[in-house]
């Protein structure tokens, strides 16, 4: 029976590998500074617009059917009135929808366009390593020790961070 064993790298600080394990091992125990890269997302407020034409909308049909719907004579021109606005509601409430979802839309495509940065950026971070001796983060190919901003770097999404320090360690292989 022949038995693979992968040899855990050699901590750059103080040379040993009794106490290094995977950033994802490291993250699984407890070591919050080793928590892979943020999947890609984006916020969209919908719970505001959505409110808001519904209170306006559940208004005016109330109205509609308490005051139309009753045994009190009101003008005409008054019930004409109420309609039309109950109408205008419900479409600028179909309009908000239409224009939410769009930007709902147009929120995931921005996402999936950091997509391939995220997986460089995770591919990274499976490489890297974390010794608990030394409460330090290195990639293994280079013996570099990354710093809590590199790391901060690597798990953000935001402007390109990631990708620079993922640049940085693959050149540096």
């Amino acid at each position: 029976m022949a038995s693979t064993t992968v040899q855990k790298p050699i901590c750059p600080v103080c040379q040993q590998a009794d106490q290094v394990k995977t950033t994802q091992a490291a993250y699984d125990s407890g070591v919050a500074r080793c928590a892979p890269p943020d999947m890609p997302t984006k916020r969209v407020p919908l719970f505001l617009p959505f409110l808001l034409c519904m209170v306006f909308v559940g208004f005016f049909v109330f109205a509609i059917v308490i005051l139309i719907g009753s045994e009190v004579t009101l003008a005409p021109a008054f019930q004409y009135t109420l309609v039309g606005l109950t109408l205008i509601c419900i479409i600028a409430a179909l309009v908000v929808s239409y224009m939410t979802f769009q930007s709902v839309v147009k929120g995931d495509a921005e996402a999936t366009l950091r997509f391939p940065a995220w997986d460089r950026a995770l591919a990274v971070w499976r490489s890297l390593y974390y010794c608990a001796r030394n409460d330090v983060v290195f990639d293994p190919k280079t013996n570099k020790v990354l710093s809590n901003e590199e790391l901060a770097a690597l798990r953000s999404m935001e402007e390109g961070k990631a990708e620079r320090v993922s640049a940085t360690l693959v050149q540096q292989q």
